[in-house]
């Protein structure tokens, strides 16, 4: 079985060790610090051929534990129009994982118990057609760096982490007695329908303010606006910063240095 839970009773996958504490147990448990179902690293799905979707090597957390797979995968799925794949283990509630399993739900409305989803995929004419991760919550913890706007009016600019956030709060490093900006982005919780946004962002709600003027004609501005205001926006992989539709302000002002923290 190429597929390993730590820790465990029952030793899935592993070679004796259980509950014993190894190194590798230690290092992954402390590692992962929450319990909710994410995507850590790796398990990239892709077209297996016929109805078969391949999972790629890698590591989840699934209700508090451990999940590796040390090589890759074939799954057989349904020929159904959409569904999508999850990662189940049997026991978990007890604290006494007994087995994994592939299981499939068509939407995901009632996501399954101590799963966690791996990919949607679309299937047509008994083969599938396509595979999409971008719906599945990743990370764990939360990343932090700098970006360096680079646009003018309605310029954005794409922010890769490697890894779909659930959350990202973002400012530029202004002096206080110039104008700041900082924002919210819309929240993405995982594991949900993904949201109906594209390039000219309808559907994204944004937490956008200004303040200007700092020590003088003191005033606070929020821009909650969708398809017009700056703000922050939720992708795959990563997200993206906005500047105002007819201004070159924003999330992007080109040279300008922004501070950012991703929550997963």
């Amino acid at each position: 079985m190429a597929i390993e839970v730590f820790p465990t009773t029952s030793d899935i996958g592993g070679a004796g060790t259980g509950r014993s504490s190894t190194e590798e147990t230690i290092s992954q448990v402390l590692g992962i610090g929450i319990g909710q179902s994410s995507v850590l690293a790796g398990m990239a799905p892709s077209d297996g051929g016929g109805l078969t979707v391949t999972i790629a090597a890698g590591r989840c957390c699934i209700g508090g534990y451990i999940v590796r797979a040390s090589s890759s995968e074939d799954v057989a799925v349904s020929d159904d129009p959409t569904g999508y794949l999850w990662l189940q283990l049997t026991g978990a509630a007890s604290y006494d994982v007994t087995a994994t399993a592939w299981i499939e739900t068509a939407d995901l409305t009632a996501p399954p118990a101590n799963a966690a989803l791996i990919t949607k995929f679309v299937t047509s004419g008994g083969s599938v057609s396509s595979v999409q991760d971008r719906e599945r919550r990743e990370g764990a913890g939360t990343i932090s760096g700098t970006y360096t706007g680079d646009g003018g009016a309605d310029e954005h600019q794409e922010i890769d982490l490697g890894l779909t956030p659930r959350v990202v709060i973002a400012r530029n490093l202004e002096l206080m007695t110039t104008t700041a900006r900082w924002s919210i982005s819309n929240v993405f919780p995982g594991n949900t329908a993904w949201p109906d946004f594209d390039e000219s962002r309808q559907g994204i709600p944004f937490l956008c303010t200004r303040l200007d003027d700092v020590g003088g004609n003191v005033h606070q501005q929020f821009d909650d606006r969708i398809a017009t205001g700056p703000g922050l926006g939720i992708i795959p992989n990563g997200f993206e910063a906005y500047n105002q539709y007819n201004s070159g302000v924003g999330m992007n002002d080109d040279g300008k240095v922004y501070v950012y923290l991703a929550w997963f």
